[in-house]
């Protein structure tokens, strides 16, 4: 009764909507993979990208962005020849592979500049920049008052960058994470990157990513996510950098990537962290519109992994080692693109994922995948698209973006998957389903709406129960969103609206809704944001995640259940050139509540503060 009620008020929205911008791309993609560590990294290279936007005629700057396929970028560099260099971002539109949603994805993180051939190499020529913050909790959390925090609950850190043009790039990061103490156990991150010296594609020294294929054999550090749908196509990066304060896991050793002519690149690498030494290669051929794969790595741990003797354990990975090798592939006809890797672990076990998209036009898309990996495929570093993990899956994906009468946008969403092994807080073989509905529609230049609906079905363990007994019970969650924006001269405002439902077959209802309002203003060098939002959530299993304007490597996104009222007010000042700075100060005021958080994070009261100042300099 509360959706139909919900629904009834979002359809006065249809007329109106709208691209995403950065934070609601990110609590998107939050929303469906629960990964808040990697959602906060590409919330920080989407910020940067905002910052320092890659010249369009670039193609070696473009090369290095997660977003741009290599069809893509070779289609832009051959267009570059035939017709010369861009003079506006409308002629994306006009390069095959660059429909109307990518572009309007890209824009923001674009500009267009002639690009002049570069001159010999001079240090003096590089760009040097620094950014440092601090910040922290106004309330202090139980953790520091019975001792059990070994540190204070201030959050800061550093980071030192020097790129020459786009050949040499060297990063210094230290962040010190609330609880601890200043100069123990903190994050101390750095790479050396040296790009395009003769055969030599690229060589990292330091942390740094593995990402190749469809992530089913290796993949570490940032998933690539879909602004516009759910289709699992990737495009692997290959060896890159990791993200500048990700602290789990990246590589760290060397790794390189070597043109051997006539198509071929052999990428190697070697890494020792923590616990473990992870080795091999990556032997690629491109052609036209083939792109062939094949991958080995090796993995070997200090300690043998062990597992109690518990049912759900069935499956489990035991020992020391892996040998993990695949294949992948992807081929582009006209128009469609079909994509897949097949990948074997030590046993010989088998993960598979295929797909077909086929792009009618620039307007008009649609996508199916088939995924499946054995119980017993044991791999520490896939990454394959997936709704638990890459073991014991298999699952149907079907996505599609269509262009509507009237100008607005449908972009629709389903997976169906089934899960052979046991998995956490479900102790049986289980389905769920995942649907996503949105349309959307832009009026002029100075109106913009969205409405979004999405439905989750997964199965669970019954609460309470002996988990012995290995009952289980359907859950769906249900959440429909509209949203409104309007921009004209100096400022942007913005209207959200969220309603939230959660059932379970064993009787479990939670409701819960959300109202949101942003205002920003730009006057020259200053930019201010304010938001207030005002919820009344249920319980966890209805939970709302709010999206925020965030300062860069300082990324929050609130998960909100209960009752109250969250505010934010954001502050960004550039002095010239040279120096910037920023300043978030947030207020939760939730006043049923006599603390905030639960166990050593409790804080006393109704309020929680949080505040972060940060100052940037380049040279």
């Amino acid at each position: 009764m509360v959706l139909k009620h919900w629904l009834i008020i979002f359809i006065l929205l249809l007329p109106l909507t709208a691209a995403a911008q950065v934070d609601e791309a990110v609590e998107q993609w939050l929303e469906e993979t629960d990964d808040e560590q990697a959602a906060g990294d590409m919330n920080d290279l989407l910020l940067q990208l905002s910052a320092q936007p890659v010249n369009v005629n670039d193609t070696a700057a473009l090369a290095a962005l997660p977003l741009i396929s290599p069809f893509q970028l070779q289609a832009l560099r051959n267009y570059i020849i035939l017709h010369g260099q861009l003079l506006s971002l409308k002629e994306l539109r006009f390069i095959p592979g660059f429909d109307s949603s990518t572009v309007a994805l890209l824009e923001p993180y674009l500009t267009v500049a002639p690009c002049q051939p570069r001159k010999r190499w001079h240090p003096a020529d590089g760009r040097h920049s620094l950014v440092a913050g601090i910040g922290g909790t106004a309330e202090q959390a139980e953790g520091y008052r019975n001792g059990h925090y070994p540190g204070d609950n201030l959050h800061a850190l550093l980071c030192y960058r020097y790129q020459l043009y786009n050949n040499i790039d060297l990063r210094l990061t230290i962040d010190k994470d609330p609880t601890e103490e200043w100069g123990k156990n903190n994050y101390y991150g750095y790479h050396l990157i040296v790009n395009d010296i003769g055969p030599l594609e690229r060589l990292i020294l330091g942390r740094y990513n593995l990402q190749f294929g469809q992530g089913l054999t290796l993949w570490t550090g940032l998933r690539p996510f879909n602004l516009t749908g759910a289709t699992p196509l990737r495009f692997g990066a290959g060896v890159r950098q990791a993200a500048a304060f990700y602290e789990e896991d990246y590589q760290e050793g060397i790794a390189a990537r070597i043109r051997l002519g006539r198509g071929f690149h052999l990428s190697a690498f070697g890494s020792r962290t923590d616990g473990e030494v992870l080795a091999g290669g990556h032997l690629d051929y491109r052609h036209g519109n083939l792109i062939l794969g094949l991958t080995a790595a090796y993995t070997l741990l200090d300690d043998s992994l062990e597992t109690r003797d518990y049912l759900y354990n069935q499956n489990r990975f035991i020992g020391r080692w892996q040998m993990n090798t695949g294949i992948d592939a992807v081929y582009q006809w006209h128009r469609t693109t079909l994509y897949g890797e097949v990948a074997l672990g030590e046993n010989l076990a088998p993960a598979f994922i295929g797909g077909l998209q086929v792009k009618a036009d620039s307007r008009n898309r649609f996508d199916i995948s088939y995924r499946y990996y054995h119980p017993q495929y044991h791999n520490l570093h896939a990454q394959g698209y997936t709704i638990g993990n890459t073991q014991g899956e298999q699952g149907v994906t079907l996505d599609a973006e269509s262009r509507l009468p009237l100008g607005i946008t449908l972009l629709g969403s389903v997976d169906l998957h089934s899960f052979a092994t046991l998995r956490y807080a479900d102790y049986t073989p289980s389905t769920g389903d995942w649907l996503r509905l949105q349309i959307s529609k832009t009026l002029g230049r100075y109106i913009s709406g969205m409405l979004r609906y999405t439905y989750r079905m997964k199965e669970r363990n019954i609460p309470n129960v002996d988990s012995t007994l290995y009952l289980g019970e359907q859950t769906v969650k249900q959440q429909l969103q509209g949203e409104v924006k309007a921009s004209w001269h100096r400022w942007t405002l913005g209207a959200r609206a969220i309603g939230s439902l959660f059932e379970s077959e064993n009787g479990i209802m939670q409701r819960g809704w959300l109202a949101n309002i942003t205002a920003r203003y730009d006057y020259r060098q200053l930019q201010a944001t304010a938001a207030v939002a005002c919820f009344d959530v249920g319980g966890y299993y209805a939970r709302i995640y709010l999206s925020e304007s965030n300062i860069q490597y300082a990324w929050s996104m609130p998960t909100l259940y209960g009752r109250g009222v969250r505010t934010h007010l954001l502050l960004r000042y550039r002095l010239n050139h040279h120096w910037a700075m920023a300043a978030k100060y947030t207020l939760t005021y939730m006043p049923e509540q006599e603390n905030i958080g639960s166990g050593d994070n409790r804080t006393e009261g109704p309020v929680r503060q949080t505040w972060f100042v940060q100052l940037r300099c380049s040279f």
